[in-house]
């Protein structure tokens, strides 16, 4: 088993005032101070265990912005397009290891449902470009988004595969932040 690389939570949990809750070695929870907080984000290493290999995930959430689904669409939603699939995921690893490179954020890579005109260019722009952080197959290259979404939780941005980096830990929780905050003023 791999050592824990943990130490870029501390960095933003420090340059942003952030209270920090450990939950084992590899889990953690970030949040604002106060009762109840604005938001937390969830971070959860993927630790292969001889059995499964599950994917470090991250999720922040806005418990302020519940909703309950209607029967029209929805208030915003973005999300990866294209396979999500385990397969989808093998073909990508092969062809990496072909010598083929991950593409970067393109036109296309995320479907926007977004009927109030809250993602605008430079918010688009934050959505599909993310620092450096290191995936779950070892390689190095820009974090991704994995969706943001309305939900009865409440509104909560999520990105998968990639772990140890406290630019793309920042990034994440500043677009939340953001989004949250546009979500609230209204269109």
């Amino acid at each position: 088993m791999r050592a824990s690389t943990n130490g870029f939570i501390d960095d933003v949990a420090r340059a942003r005032g952030l209270l920090v809750t450990r939950r084992g070695a590899h889990s953690a929870r970030l949040q604002p101070a106060g009762e109840p907080p604005d938001w937390y984000c969830d971070l959860r290493e993927g630790v292969p265990d001889g059995e499964n290999d599950p994917a470090s995930h991250v999720v922040w959430v806005s418990p302020a912005l519940r909703t309950v689904h209607s029967a029209g669409p929805p208030i915003l939603d973005v999300h990866r397009s294209g396979p999500h699939s385990d397969l989808g995921r093998i073909a990508a690893w092969f062809g990496r290891l072909a010598g083929r490179s991950s593409p970067p954020a393109a036109e296309g890579l995320y479907a926007y449902t977004d009927p109030h005109g809250i993602v605008d260019a430079q918010l688009r722009h934050r959505i599909e470009h993310w620092p450096d952080a290191a995936h779950g197959d070892g390689v190095v290259r820009p974090a991704e988004l994995w969706s943001i979404q309305m939900t009865r939780e409440g509104l909560v941005v999520t990105s998968v595969s990639w772990w140890g980096s406290a630019p793309a830990l920042d990034h994440q929780i500043a677009l939340a932040v953001d989004v949250a905050a546009r979500l609230l003023v209204g269109p």
